[in-house]
């Protein structure tokens, strides 16, 4: 690669890989490659030069940042007969545009022109070998650009080098494993010496050779099955996706991202084919629908089974249950939870189904995890048609997103009798819609739906795929809107990730507000089943109520299921409900007492660690007692910053309270991933012993998106291993997905209140 750059560079490259003013003579050879001149972009002067290398890039974007350069930075790379220049537009240190040309040698082959992010992830790739050039250029009309290039923009927040970004070169490593002879070293070192990115499994071998020696068949199979991919990759016609497929072929050296690499491949070989997206998916996505339909009946079904034992078991109760009242009209509810002195609020319209008297906000369990979204509902309820429309509720299944919807049309119904309300499963609307088509009733159904004061959809994932449904439902929501109406839906997921939802469907769904409800954390799932319990007139002891918050942690659903097969089980077994049944049933442990955690894990210098736990309690005695032994402290922290400042004495702690709000008593910083790495990084690159705290992740989460706060953790955990330092995050094991929550235990050392040596205090 660039013998000739090689042989002519001669004179010494500053530490951090900038060009000294005698080196400039050394690039002349690439005043030959103008792919971007070209293109249209003028060469300005060139004020500074750089060589490539690991970290130069990242270097050059805080000079530009901190100087508030205006122009351009250029990567050139040429590699045997490929070659690539790229540049990201800057105006006052702000970033405006990417662009990233490619060509490869030959007739046949044209040049390709990326934009935006893919331009600033393959600027990366190539910044990170030494014989690519990055120079800085100034007297550019950056805002020309802009006019020119308008599909180029990128932000402050898109500039974070790549996730998967790792250093194609493995010198440093190589220099680890000098001098060892054991065949586990040997073996690592074959690997790293062949390309492939080690790094991780040198730090582990560094650290503990007998874990290393453990995870050597885990790599061994992984770059088995690389090996095969690559195979499959080069007997691709990558004509016309030469950069796609170079980008790929460098992805496949790590050994960590095989998962990451399969996807890749198969969406480039569907691409390359011809494959239509849509038509292959929309089979998939019909058979995945019915499942989850299917499961959801079947849970019902379960539910009423319980439903009719748990009735029995308080018929031979000794204490007689007190009847349950009617929200609307104070009356008793029969067996199945409806009033006889009540009509069904949908009997206004002949569609839908019936509101469930039972689902109030009086019987809605709020915590943290719902607080947000049960208050979204509440101002729905109280004016509907003028607050939060449409109002957009998601969540993982059995959250009680559903209760909430009917909650909605309860209220409104007591508050406003005169309004037309339509609570309808979109299975349901489906069937209405396909018995209209066949009965030819269509317009029927269309003044049904369309004359309505509040729409209540839910499930709206089982819109997937169904074009015709959609096409309804799009002219019934505008209806309903121009008439100022109220639309409130429900899904196990966001508008833009329902698959094969319709743009501009997706874009009425988001012109309101969107809601989410997290998890359950201990304390909320306790009082759900005290509620439950109270409201049944059941006689359960309080050990066997923690021991079912405990053991049933994913959602609601579980939840009460769990009670409700302790209560069944009892009644059927005509036994007491007792702790020692109860953990029977369940097939669980009975909790261990509670006990508060001093911190006195050993935590090792250049690590990481993920510690799960449903309130930061470790996490902050862990980062005051490293204070009290000398450690330099910084807790970014969700909660307010005085209780914990008030623990921590005389210890150096550094504390930033992270909210979007403003104080004037604390030190604040918003959620803003660029600026906690910046912040994080000066920390830890200015003291000498060092720990970080961040106690809130899913707060990051929720206000940027979990693919960035991924990159985000990488990026700081590079930092930490680094400079030596201690990074610990805070994380509820509820309020994330288990998928989620899977990705962040792969980046980081787990730590768990089992794993950390334990004290009463």
């Amino acid at each position: 690669m660039l013998d000739r750059l090689r042989d002519s560079a001669g004179a010494p490259f500053s530490s951090h890989g900038q060009v000294t003013h005698s080196d400039i003579s050394a690039f002349g050879d690439f005043q030959t490659v103008t792919l971007l001149v070209e293109l249209g972009i003028p060469d300005g002067q060139v004020v500074d030069r750089y060589r490539g290398g690991d970290g130069v890039l990242k270097k050059v974007f805080e000079d530009v940042r901190k100087y508030a350069f205006s122009g351009y930075v250029k990567l050139a790379f040429e590699l045997n007969v490929e070659r690539a220049e790229g540049a990201i537009a800057f105006n006052s240190g702000e970033p405006l545009l990417a662009l990233y040309v490619y060509k490869k040698g030959g007739a046949s082959r044209s040049d390709h022109v990326y934009k935006g992010l893919n331009a600033v992830r393959f600027i990366w790739e190539d910044s990170l070998f030494p014989e690519s050039s990055i120079t800085l250029h100034s007297r550019i009309n950056a805002s020309d650009l802009e006019k020119q290039f308008p599909d180029a923009r990128v932000s402050k927040m898109e500039l974070v080098p790549p996730a998967d970004l790792s250093n194609p070169r493995n010198v440093g490593d190589l220099q680890k494993l000098s001098g060892r002879s054991d065949e586990v070293a040997h073996r690592i070192l074959d690997w790293a010496r062949e390309g492939y990115n080690v790094s991780n499994l040198i730090r582990l071998y560094a650290s503990d050779p007998q874990a290393a020696a453990r995870a050597i068949p885990y790599f061994e199979s992984n770059i088995q099955r690389l090996a095969g991919l690559e195979e499959i990759l080069r007997f691709l016609d990558t004509q016309g996706y030469e950069r796609e497929a170079e980008s790929l072929m460098r992805k496949m050296r790590d050994p960590e991202r095989l998962v990451d690499v399969e996807a890749e491949l198969e969406s480039l070989r569907r691409q390359i084919e011809g494959f239509e997206e849509t038509q292959e998916e929309t089979p998939q996505i019909q058979i995945q629908i019915q499942k989850e339909l299917e499961r959801k009946r079947a849970d019902e079904k379960i539910d009423g089974v319980y439903d009719l034992i748990m009735k029995y078991h308080k018929q031979i109760t000794d204490e007689a249950p007190s009847p349950v009242k009617c929200p609307i009209c104070g009356g008793d509810l029969d067996a199945q939870g409806m009033c006889a002195n009540c009509p069904p609020a949908t009997e206004k319209a002949t569609y839908g189904r019936p509101l469930n008297p039972r689902y109030t906000f009086e019987s809605f369990v709020v915590g943290p995890n719902s607080r947000f979204a049960e208050a979204a509902a509440k101002a729905v309820a109280q004016s509907p048609g003028k607050s939060y429309n449409p109002l957009f509720i998601y969540s993982r299944s059995g959250l009680g997103k559903t209760h909430l919807l009917q909650a909605i049309g309860n209220q409104v119904a007591k508050g406003f009798p005169s309004k037309v309300i339509i609570m309808a499963p979109t299975d349901a609307f489906e069937s209405e819609l396909i018995d209209a088509i066949q009965n030819k009733t269509m317009d029927a159904m269309r003044q049904a739906y369309r004359s309505v004061d509040v729409l209540l959809l839910d499930d709206a994932q089982f819109l997937a795929g169904k074009e015709r449904m959609q096409e309804e439902l799009f002219q019934t929501f505008n209806s309903i809107m121009e008439r100022g109406g109220q639309v409130v839906l429900t899904s196990d997921r966001q508008p833009k990730e329902i698959p094969s939802l319709s743009e501009r469907l997706v874009t009425r769904f988001e012109s309101g507000l969107i809601a989410d409800i997290q998890a359950p954390e201990l304390e909320t799932r306790l009082a759900i089943l005290e509620k439950r319990v109270r409201g049944g007139g059941l006689q359960v002891p309080k050990d066997v109520l923690s021991l079912i918050a405990e053991a049933c942690r994913d959602n609601v659903r579980q939840l009460e299921g769990g009670l409700n097969r302790v209560v069944a089980f009892s009644s059927l077994l005509k036994s007491d409900i007792t702790l020692e049944k109860a953990q029977e049933i369940l097939g669980v442990e009975a909790p261990k007492a509670q006990r508060k955690v001093v911190a006195k894990a050993e935590l090792s210098e250049g690590h990481s660690y993920l510690l799960e736990e449903e309130r930061p309690d470790a996490a902050h005695r862990i980062l005051l007692n490293k204070a009290r032994e000398g450690y330099s402290a910084l807790g970014i922290v969700r909660s307010h910053p005085k209780s914990l400042r008030a623990k921590a004495g005389s210890a150096d702690v550094t504390l930033l309270w992270l909210t979007d709000r403003e104080s004037a008593q604390e030190k604040t910083i918003p959620p803003s991933l660029e600026r906690m790495v910046s912040i994080i990084e000066a920390f830890i690159e200015e003291k000498k012993r060092s720990i970080v705290l961040l106690d809130d992740i899913q707060y990051l989460v929720s206000n940027t998106n979990f693919d960035g706060v991924v990159r985000f953790l990488r990026s700081v955990v590079d930092s930490v291993t680094e400079r030596n330092a201690i990074f610990m995050v805070s994380l509820s094991p509820e309020s994330l997905k288990p998928q989620e929550r899977s990705i962040l235990e792969r980046e980081m050392e787990v730590l768990r209140p089992g794993r950390i040596e334990e004290v009463k205090l």
